[in-house]
């Protein structure tokens, strides 16, 4: 494991990074306020001219063709969509920058698929990113659509001068925390339910989902949550596949089980499973 200090830029700047979200992370939520939240941190950066810190990123590194890197982020995918939707909205105003800034932070161009971009989100969230990207309508309702909308507003309201923007975001920074599958590491699983433990708010569902796929390569992943978990998805609403776990771990432990997120009965069955 490896953890340190960073400059976004500095992060997002590897031209041959690619950040994908994996298919266990939940759709892009944010709304209003923490789009708000995240704009007035960028006006207290250029208002104050000093790095201002904007949360963490954990990340599982892998190699990628034409010796790409990829970037499997683990916690912090909310924020990383949401500062991509953010410089895409300052590069759509900002002419004088517009190419440096699809250059160096929101495209690869040594990858061909993805369209050539640097974020890859999950599949719920794909048609509307790559229209926004591309400068394409997209009618379906869509939180990347609106929160990159909102982003064009905030600027042009704001009254200040769109390259001073950009030049501000250098100083938003992070801490990135990066494991690696060696078996030595850390265990990505592990980090995420310590994340978790700290008031990430994740359903039940969201956790059986990690601690189902994330220990599988980024084939299976994708193979089994298309296959099987998006029609269990589609069979229950969120609050009822929520009691539906609790009332199997009844069946299945012959014990009462709370309505908690705790994953410790969840994980005793479901290791006997895979």
């Amino acid at each position: 494991m490896k953890a340190d200090s960073i400059n976004l830029f500095d992060f997002l700047g590897n031209g041959k990074t690619i950040f994908e979200i994996p298919v266990f992370q939940r759709n892009y939520e944010w709304g209003k306020p923490q789009c708000e939240q995240l704009f007035n941190d960028l006006l207290t950066a250029e208002k104050e001219d000093q790095d201002h810190f904007i949360g963490a990123i954990v990340y599982v590194t892998d190699s990628g063709k034409k010796m790409s890197h990829i970037y499997r982020i683990i916690d912090g995918q909310q924020r990383l969509m949401s500062l991509t939707l953010l410089l895409k909205a300052i590069s759509d105003i900002d002419a004088e920058n517009k190419d440096e800034i699809e250059e160096q932070y929101l495209t690869n161009k040594y990858l061909d698929a993805n369209n050539h971009l640097k974020l890859k989100p999950v599949d719920h969230d794909a048609d509307a990113f790559f229209a926004v990207m591309n400068g394409k309508e997209y009618n379906n309702p869509s939180k990347v659509v609106e929160n990159y909308n909102y982003f064009k507003k905030r600027i042009t309201d704001s009254g200040i001068n769109t390259p001073q923007l950009y030049e501000s975001m250098d100083h938003f920074a992070m801490v990135y925390i990066e494991l690696t599958n060696d078996p030595g590491d850390e265990n990505p699983q592990i980090i995420f339910e310590s994340l978790n433990s700290t008031g990430v708010s994740l359903s039940p569902s969201d956790l059986v989902r990690n601690f189902l796929l994330m220990s599988l390569d980024s084939e299976n992943q994708a193979y089994l949550y298309k296959e099987y978990w998006i029609k269990i998805e589609q069979f229950f609403t969120t609050n009822a596949f929520t009691e539906f776990l609790r009332h199997y771990l009844i069946m299945k432990t012959h014990n009462l089980v709370k309505k908690t997120r705790s994953m410790i009965p969840i994980k005793i069955i479901f290791t006997h499973i895979i």
